[in-house]
């Protein structure tokens, strides 16, 4: 039963009974049915027609409430571990934001754990911003939450399941600490984190951005030209590959070619490589070994000086820069009738054209190449009603429409991914957008690079954490001994 005729089910059964304390207390034991059984949709309808019920909604009604969100985030990470639908991490966030929302976690915060929050705000600015970024406004009970209480059950959850596919603990705990955000799939995107085969300068470590940004400028100093125009960077990059029976370290390299704008990404380096910053850049398009099906992708900075490729498909991504090749009816119009000027149709007819569409059309319509055959429609129906079409010109009539029909195409055609990048730099250079929401533009099934990121780097620390518990339960047990 889906979530909204779970609702309707519900408001229907509440609205019937009369009496008020009976209907607060079925009105609770719905909410609750509600979250234990994962409706999440029919369970914020149902709080937001608290209303409808003249109920003042007490969160603290709702029963099991905390041990119900615990049940359902482990059941995304039981679905993770043991089937790799890595999708459900997209339910985690999900069931985390409806937590925020309502308040569902809320509880008495006690002097030590104002003493926490304390020293872990000033140390964690970082986090704190990825947490307004995804869930909004965020209390002192959910930060406590994410940070304390969620890795602890993860950890708890983790250390009594099976390991079948590892040798020991130690081997599950490496891989989720140093592995898995490294190469995974999330709403049908593939993920990986790029280090770069050399990612060392004059015997210094490099993160894989400082490494990125050397080959940048070595390609630079090769040709000073270069900085004003789009180049391709052809890089060697490596994956840790990971095999669950053998404590072996494998890496595999792969040549990828990279289409970059010098001039744009030297522009915001300090940006890129300022750690306390938390943003995420575009860095280039890869053209050739990408992660997309017709090997395409884009990469990204991230605060942790890593860099993160997330693959593309040309045929099925949404449109990754809306504005791109897209007029409002004015523009439109004087577009058109430049280009009909370098056909030869008749001025007197090119003008009842132009006058026909500026009435036709909505004066603050959006048309792209999803409205084409919208126009040449109109055109076609205006032109037959033209007397000299329906007698003396029949035979130019669809010659007349192929020729509109191409010049409208010149006009609104498909964009190609490579062009819809460098769209989005021109429009950075013009400071149309900003560098750090162009990650934003991209997308897939209504999620968007961006989404993929945040989520990302939340998870991140989380396994942090996670893994912390771990390494101080271990040197514990070392002590026993």
């Amino acid at each position: 039963m889906i979530s909204n005729q779970l609702f309707i089910e519900f408001k229907s059964e509440l609205l019937k009974i009369k009496d008020k304390k009976k209907l607060e207390k079925v009105y609770y034991e719905k909410l609750s049915k509600c979250l234990k059984s994962g409706k999440l949709k029919a369970f914020e309808l149902l709080i937001d027609a608290s209303s409808d019920f003249n109920i003042f909604l007490d969160i603290n009604r709702i029963s099991d409430r905390n041990e119900t969100i615990l049940k359902l985030l482990l059941n995304c990470i039981n679905k993770i571990s043991t089937g790799y639908q890595t999708s459900a991490l997209g339910e985690m966030i999900e069931i985390l934001k409806l937590s925020n929302k309502y308040g569902l976690l809320e509880k008495k915060i006690n002097d030590s754990e104002k003493k926490f929050l304390n020293i872990f705000k000033k140390k964690n600015r970082l986090f704190l911003e990825n947490l307004y970024d995804l869930f909004g406004k965020t209390s002192d009970s959910f930060i406590l939450y994410v940070s304390r209480a969620m890795p602890r059950d993860l950890y708890n959850y983790f250390i009594k399941s099976s390991i079948s596919l590892f040798q020991n603990y130690d081997q599950l705990m490496e891989y989720i600490k140093n592995n898995f955000f490294n190469q995974y799939t999330v709403y049908g995107l593939n993920v990986k984190n790029l280090i770069p085969k050399e990612n060392s300068f004059d015997g210094e470590k490099l993160s894989p951005i400082e490494s990125f940004f050397n080959e940048i400028q070595k390609k630079q100093e090769e040709n000073q030209n270069a900085l004003n125009n789009f180049i391709e960077i052809k890089m060697v990059h490596k994956y840790d590959i990971y095999y669950y029976y053998t404590e072996e370290e494998h890496n595999q390299l792969v040549e990828k070619t990279h289409f970059i704008s010098p001039k744009n990404i030297l522009k915001f380096r300090s940006k890129i490589l300022d750690k306390n910053n938390y943003n995420f850049y575009n860095l280039s398009m890869v053209l050739l070994g990408g992660l997309g099906p017709q090997g395409l992708g884009f990469t990204y900075s991230t605060p942790r000086g890593e860099i993160i490729e997330i693959c593309s498909d040309q045929r099925e991504a949404e449109a990754i820069i809306i504005k791109y090749k897209q007029y409002l009816k004015r523009k439109f119009l004087i577009k058109l009738e430049k280009e009909l000027k370098n056909y030869r149709i008749d001025e007197k007819l090119k003008t009842k054209i132009i006058q026909f569409l500026s009435d036709v059309l909505n004066k603050k319509e959006l048309i792209n190449y999803y409205k084409k055959e919208k126009i040449i429609r109109k055109i076609k129906i205006f032109l037959e009603q033209i007397e000299d079409f329906q007698y003396n010109l029949k035979s130019e009539f669809q010659e007349l429409i192929k020729r509109i029909s191409a010049i409208i195409s010149i006009i609104l055609r498909r964009i190609e991914l490579r062009d819809q990048f460098i769209t989005r730099i021109n429009l950075l250079s013009e400071d149309k957008i900003k560098p750090e929401d162009i990650a934003k533009l991209t997308s897939l099934k209504g999620k968007s690079h961006y989404d993929v990121l945040r989520e990302r780097f939340f998870f991140q620390y989380i396994v942090d954490w996670l893994y912390e518990l771990y390494i101080k339960d271990r040197s514990q047990i070392g002590k026993n001994d």
